[in-house]
Parts: structure tokens; sequence; C-alpha cells
């Protein structure tokens, strides 16, 4: 018998958090795959940020008492969702799952062993991760190793990503204010770096979430990424060393050269400047030159070099 089935009203170990928002036909998987968990100490909030669709008929088409639905008075966006779903939650941790990826049944009780077997100062576990196309066909499996007192390697770059991935003890996002709701994209990335200030992150060995690329998934716009991006870098940058404000600033320009490229010639020559031998910058740079639509082509060309499946499905 498994050590965390539910023995009645008692706090649950874990909360999971699914904010939706029309996704009537996809919320149903996410839920089935928390009831398919084999740790089964577990409450499920799915906060609805106003849908117009039939989301709250299929979640409260489940009849697990565990199963709270909460319908937000207005559209806040997934920050918010989120936040009200950590401030009603339970659970000792928290865990995300958005509304159209799924979790393999041992997610939840593989984040518990890894949290009850490590450091105490350990405040967020994630696990690997397959993205999938709208057929099923893997497109990527991330199975990152990194663990420990990671702020300064998560500057550089965000390893965790989806907060599908991710469980946090409660007690620590009530100290952080849970999400920063001023994020439109990067909350994700927000939060993980705030939590590395603070406690120490850990690697759950496996791949334990699914993350579905379908034809309606919301990846949003480079615009928006690019804003995420961004709103990062004005957030961060004073705590930044040299070499990840170099990269950081690539990032940053890399797409703001399809809206203001003279504003991106601006970072793309400080990142030069402060890390010299970049030759995509550069190359972004010549391209940039050329106009919008060789630029573009050319970004096309970098991103499926460098095998970001989120920013190849994002619209321009």
């Amino acid at each position: 018998m498994n050590e965390h089935l539910v023995s009645g009203p008692a706090r649950p170990a874990v909360t999971a958090i699914i904010p939706t928002f029309n996704r009537a036909s996809k919320v149903g998987r996410a839920i089935r795959s928390v009831l398919a968990q084999t740790c089964q100490d577990w409450e499920l909030i799915v906060v609805d940020d106003c849908s117009t669709d039939e989301t709250e008929q299929v979640v409260r088409s489940f009849s697990d008492y565990r199963i709270k639905y909460i319908r937000q008075d207005r559209n806040r966006r997934v920050s918010a969702a989120r936040n009200t779903g950590i401030r009603c939650a339970q659970g000792e941790y928290v865990a995300f799952l958005d509304d159209d990826d799924e979790w393999l049944p041992e997610k939840l009780q593989k984040d518990l062993e890894v949290f009850r077997n490590s450091d105490p100062r350990v405040g967020l576990v994630y696990s690997g991760m397959m993205t999938l196309d709208e057929h099923g066909r893997v497109l990527r499996l991330r199975m990152e190793t990194t663990s420990g007192w990671v702020y300064d390697r998560l500057l550089i770059g965000n390893f965790i990503g989806s907060t599908s991935r991710i469980t946090a003890k409660k007690q620590l996002l009530d100290s952080l204010g849970g999400f920063d709701e001023t994020f439109l994209n990067a909350e994700d990335y927000d939060l993980c770096l705030r939590v590395a200030r603070l406690s120490k992150i850990a690697c759950v060995p496996g791949c334990w979430v699914k993350h579905h690329m379908g034809g309606d998934q919301n990846t949003g716009s480079l615009r928006r990424v690019c804003e995420g991006r961004e709103h990062i870098l004005q957030k961060y940058r004073g705590e930044m060393k040299p070499r990840t404000l170099a990269i950081r600033l690539f990032a940053v320009a890399i797409l703001l050269f399809n809206y203001e490229p003279r504003r991106a010639r601006a970072m793309a020559w400080e990142s030069l400047r402060l890390r010299p031998r970049q030759g995509w910058l550069v190359a972004a740079l010549a391209a940039s030159i050329l106009g919008t639509g060789c630029y573009r082509l050319f970004l096309g060309k970098m991103i499926r070099a460098r095998g970001d499946v989120q920013l190849a499905r994002a619209r321009v």
C-alpha cells in the first residue's frame, strides 16, 4: 500500500494547482493525470480565469471531493490565477500543472521522495519533461541535473522552464508573495529566481511531465516572449556577472530586432563588448541591416539550429 494514501480530511501533503482559461477540451486530461498519481495524498485546486467556454462543466464533472473549483470574477491572467490557488492551498507542498500538460503517474511521489531525502534547505524541486507535438511525437526531452545553490546558474538561463515541472514548499511561496503579477511572460522564471535566492533547488531524477504543443497551444507571440525576457533583464541586471549580462542581453536583442532594431543593436553591441565571441549575435546584427523580412528568416534558422521548441512555435 502506498504510504501517501489519503485517510481522511487531514491536511494533504501536496496541493496541485491548475490555472485554466477556455481549455474545456484539454483541462480534463490534466485533471485525470492528477487523479492517476501513485501518491494520493493531494488536493487539487482548479482556478478558472473567467472562461467563456465549457471549462466549468468539465471540471465539475469530476466527483472526487479533493478537487476544488474556483472561478475568478474577471480574467486576471495566469500569475493571478496561480496566486489564488496558492492562497487557498492546504498542502505542505504546492505543485503546478498547466491546463494543457499532464503528469506521469509517479510525478508527485518522486517529488516528495526528493524533498524528504534532501537537505531541509531545499525549497523547490523540478523533474524532467518531454515536449510532444499534436500527434504525440516527442520533440524534445529535458533532463537537467543541476541542483544546489543555483541562483547564479539560473540567472544565465532558465534551465527549469515550465511550471508543470516544479513543486515548492508552501511556506516559501507564501513568504515570497507567490508569482509577480506584473510579468505577462517569464513569470515562472522570475519565481524560480526568487526561490533560488533563498533556498536550494533539487532535480528529481527521471522524466515525469508531458508538455503538449497542440494546435491551440498558447506559446505566445515573439513580442510577448521578448517582453518577458526584457523584464527579467531589467529586474535582475544589477545582480548579473558580466558574462551573464552578455547572455541575457543577447536573449533580448535577438527578438527585439524584429520590432525595434535600433534598440536591439545597442543591446547587441553592449553584449559583444562584454563577451566578444558570439557568432550568432554578429550574424543577427548583419541580418538586421538587410531588413525585417531577412532578419526573420535568419531568426527562424537560428531557433531551429539551437533547438528552441517554444520559440519555434511562437507567433511573430
